[in-house]
């Protein structure tokens, strides 16, 4: 069988644009820029402003050094999953105020709608869960994801965000493994679910 001829000539070959890459690279780069800069500079309307604290400067996810339950480190895309991510840091024990986030954070997930396919939950154990907390994960949120992590660690790559490290918060953060907003626990999840179907309409990653 005579192999096909290509249409290409010699010259045309030796001729191929350098930078054609690049245009590539930016085709895809372009957008996640455009989504940051819409919801960090404030280019939507006021009605649209955020109510998380934007992280400045934002935080990777790999400075929290997460490992699974065999102690192995996970890298950027084993953590992402290249989904939104609520993260939330948790001990050996979940009190009221515990409960009542990871309460909330289950159903902002299922709010998001047709966006909840974007989104994950994930649990930080900086402690092993006592028998009764890991008896309430499996009965009530088997969906959430578990990684482990240490309280030092945690604190240090949070120090230049702002205040004290507390565990009680919700932190945002995007497919490309960037913690950029914070939650308190005195605010309502009606915020964090404001910002999040924000964040879903105005980026297509994820």
């Amino acid at each position: 069988m005579n192999k096909p001829t290509s249409v290409e000539q010699p010259e045309q070959s030796k001729k191929r644009n350098p930078y054609t890459p690049w245009f590539v690279v930016i085709s895809f780069v372009a957008p996640v820029v455009a989504a940051y800069a819409l919801f960090f500079l404030g280019v939507t309307p006021p009605a649209f402003s955020n109510k998380g604290e934007l992280l400045n400067p934002i935080i990777h996810v790999e400075s929290f050094a997460l490992s699974d339950d065999s102690s192995n480190p996970l890298d950027r895309e084993a953590i992402t999953e290249h989904k939104w991510h609520m993260i939330y840091f948790v001990g050996s024990s979940c009190d009221d105020t515990c409960n009542q986030t990871l309460y909330n954070m289950r159903q902002i997930n299922i709010a998001a709608g047709k966006n909840a396919n974007r989104l994950q939950r994930l649990l930080v154990h900086l402690e092993a869960p006592g028998e009764e907390f890991q008896e309430l994960i499996e009965k009530e949120y088997p969906q959430a994801r578990h990684v482990n992590a240490s309280a030092e660690t945690i604190a240090a790559a949070l120090q230049d965000v702002g205040p004290q490290f507390r565990t009680n918060e919700i932190y945002i953060m995007d497919p490309l493994g960037n913690i950029m907003l914070r939650f308190t626990q005195e605010q309502s999840y009606k915020d964090i679910l404001h910002d999040l179907n924000k964040l879903f309409k105005v980026s297509q990653i994820g």
